[in-house]
């Protein structure tokens, strides 16, 4: 039988539009040494019978349904069934280049890390959107660097003893539960590590469905958080978990631009600064 290094554990909440891209990406990597473990909070769409359909191009595949909603809760469930030494955590939307378990274990053997994340690229070609990657990658590199070190949800890779030795995501927290969880392993002497390479695309389907303002909004309040206090606020007012946000969207003929002027951008630092500091 052949032997297991990697457990992919992921979250879902109708996300049965987005849910395939990720299963499929993971048919065609270069090597095979993981399990797939898919935990539905309670959808009220096809997530389930379309996870269920990959059980034979996936043959390490497991669909669990969760008794409520709640990406922490879900994701805990998983890595309580994972059987491999190493947890991947990816969201539903998220999608794994070919060669992406094959570069991390070659990452692995090499660095020896313990808790870590890699770059990423955006799920559309045009410029506004690259320049969006290069500017989340930037911000990845610029946490570590005020040791305010964030694994992000899309996307972490944590061994299974450094996750069970914090307890795994904090069940109470519904938004920023990443930050949480890296300033947890972070704080136990762990080092966070980012593997310079694009593994995987990072989707930006918020940004087009709440608008660019408004996530980026909800984004700085969060960082100033982290950055001021350790840890970002453990609930987010209107936040809304992404199958549900995308579940009417449909196929929209006509694209978001991600663009922000420069004077609405400033009064939202203003506003944030002023919001931490009074």
């Amino acid at each position: 039988m052949e032997k297991l290094r990697f457990s992919v554990i992921i979250p879902t909440l109708n996300e049965e539009k987005f849910l395939p891209h990720l299963l499929t990406s993971l048919t065609v990597q270069t090597v095979g040494d993981f399990e797939v473990i898919v935990v539905d909070g309670t959808s009220s769409d096809r997530t389930i019978a379309v996870a269920s359909t990959f059980k034979k191009q996936l043959p390490h595949l497991t669909v669990i349904r969760s008794d409520k909603p709640g990406v922490s809760r879900q994701r805990n469930v998983g890595a309580k069934t994972a059987k491999a030494s190493w947890l991947v955590f990816v969201d539903a939307d998220s999608v794994l280049l070919p060669n992406f378990f094959e570069r991390i274990s070659w990452y692995i053997d090499k660095k020896h890390p313990k808790f870590f994340t890699t770059w990423f690229r955006t799920d559309r070609d045009d410029s506004g959107d690259a320049i969006a990657g290069f500017i989340g990658n930037i911000a990845l590199e610029s946490m570590v660097l005020i040791d305010r070190p964030w694994a992000p949800g899309p996307l972490t890779v944590v061994r299974r003893d450094v996750f069970a030795m914090v307890g795994g995501y904090d069940e109470n927290t519904s938004f920023g539960e990443d930050h949480d969880l890296s300033m947890m392993i972070y704080e136990r002497g762990v080092p966070f590590q980012i593997f310079r390479e694009i593994l995987y695309i990072y989707s930006l389907r918020r940004f087009r469905k709440e608008g660019t303002l408004k996530v980026l909004e909800r984004n700085l309040k969060s960082a100033f958080s982290v950055i001021m206090t350790k840890r970002g606020p453990k609930h987010m007012p209107g936040f809304i978990p992404g199958g549900i946000l995308c579940k009417h969207d449909g196929e929209k003929k006509q694209k978001k631009k991600l663009q922000l002027g420069l004077s609405a951008f400033e009064k939202s630092v203003k506003k944030f600064i002023q919001e931490f500091v009074t």
